[in-house]
């Protein structure tokens, strides 16, 4: 089956976040995807608790993933933190094998467990764009079932988005997030970087080297949840933190 344009435009009338978790999951049951998760603004930085869920995973499955707290080794949410293009459950799983990360025997002992409750083969979509630090998007099958899902992957792909632009409007109605408060150097550093200029043309127009620049919008980044500076720039201006011209 291929996923119809239209059923995906129809998840923009959902008028609720239950609503729109059904018809996700009508959707991926049609596909053959045997359970999904939907998450932004899920805490990495600090213990804000804004992040927002849809989806159909095993309690049981992410009880444990909370208890063992597998998200800051989860190499799947580190790739969606920090890029934008969709993610292998199996070159993870082939990393932790090889022992190329340091966590490895970790990395497989979670993946294990995941294969254990069925979900065994997976991909990710990173989610990034206006009024969300960032997120992701997960479907999964069986290990037996990895070829047929990995190649449904421009169809999950597609549908991440429309989910997420569809979703946006529950999540800001339940996370009333509180601006971090950004130092006023820190603002005037992603105040000029907005307007097109680099660390050194920074730090220059406000009398600080190019290190000391680059320090206050690390800074600044981390405060708003956020890694990179262009990302940096959208979430302060999202916020009304700066107003470059």
């Amino acid at each position: 089956m291929t996923v119809a344009l239209r059923a995906l435009r129809a998840l923009s009338n959902a008028s609720s976040p239950e609503g729109l978790n059904r018809e996700v999951g009508r959707i991926l049951h049609a596909m053959g995807v045997d359970h999904w998760v939907y998450a932004i603004n899920l805490p990495l930085l600090n213990d804000r608790q804004n992040q927002f869920t849809l989806g159909d995973y095993p309690p049981a499955w992410v009880e444990r993933y909370l208890e063992c707290d597998y998200l800051k080794i989860d190499p799947v949410v580190a790739h969606c933190h920090d890029h934008g293009t969709p993610f292998l459950w199996s070159e993870a799983q082939l990393r932790a094998r090889c022992a190329v990360d340091p966590h490895h025997n970790l990395i497989r002992r979670m993946f294990d467990e995941a294969d254990e409750v069925g979900l065994g083969a997976g991909v990710s979509i990173p989610l990034h764009g206006p009024g969300a630090c960032w997120g992701l998007m997960s479907f999964t099958a069986p290990s037996r079932r990895r070829a047929e899902l990995e190649r449904r992957l421009p169809e999950l792909n597609l549908l991440a988005h429309y989910a997420h632009e569809a979703a946006r409007p529950f999540a800001r109605s339940k996370a009333s997030v509180t601006p971090p408060d950004l130092t006023r150097r820190e603002r005037e550093c992603l105040h000029w970087a907005a307007e097109g200029k680099t660390s050194w043309e920074v730090g220059r127009v406000l009398g600080v080297s190019e290190r000391t620049a680059i320090f206050h919008i690390q800074n600044a980044a981390r405060k708003l949840e956020v890694s990179g500076r262009q990302a940096a720039i959208a979430r302060a201006i999202s916020l009304g933190l700066i107003n470059p011209a």
